[in-house]
């Protein structure tokens, strides 16, 4: 199965390690070109132990690469920052609905997209579903959505 991790962060980078680990192809995306050096190196940018052996490891077995520009697969774990907004305390979902709408371009009918970022009850319906489906409206009821809530 080939997955495709956007945001190489302190959960989406765990997360793409512990999947090459368990022998998915995966395709780790982030907009950081010195984050997608260091993991192609088989090196961590944040400190988690035993972090830097799993990416090292991913990479050797070649389940693991970086990129900056998504890459197709059959499930998309969108993982990118929710940062709060301090005046009313909601998550600002700009980031995701950005990788919403870049995912759009490459989604396949079947395909499946995990919702993994901190957000509000029915964000992955309005800011990945119904962005998806603005973008390209024939994709409507042929995507599979998910919420995962954060693990680390």
């Amino acid at each position: 199965m080939q997955v495709t991790v956007i945001g190489l962060g302190y959960i989406g980078l765990p997360t793409a390690a512990l999947l090459a680990s368990r022998g998915f192809q995966v395709s780790g995306v982030d907009i950081n070109p010195h984050v997608v050096e260091k993991v192609n190196a088989g090196q961590s940018h944040i400190v988690e132990p035993g972090l830097e052996e799993l990416i090292s490891a991913g990479v050797k077995s070649g389940n693991l690469k970086a990129y900056t520009e998504l890459q197709k697969a059959d499930t998309y774990l969108i993982i990118v920052p929710t940062p709060f907004i301090h005046e009313n305390k909601a998550p600002d979902m700009s980031y995701v609905r950005k990788a919403s709408e870049q995912l759009a371009e490459i989604l396949k009918e079947g395909d499946m997209v995990i919702l993994e970022s901190t957000s509000s009850v029915g964000s992955t319906r309005k800011d990945v579903q119904e962005v998806v489906e603005s973008v390209r409206p024939e994709l409507k009821a042929k995507i599979d959505y998910a919420f995962c809530p954060e693990r680390a």
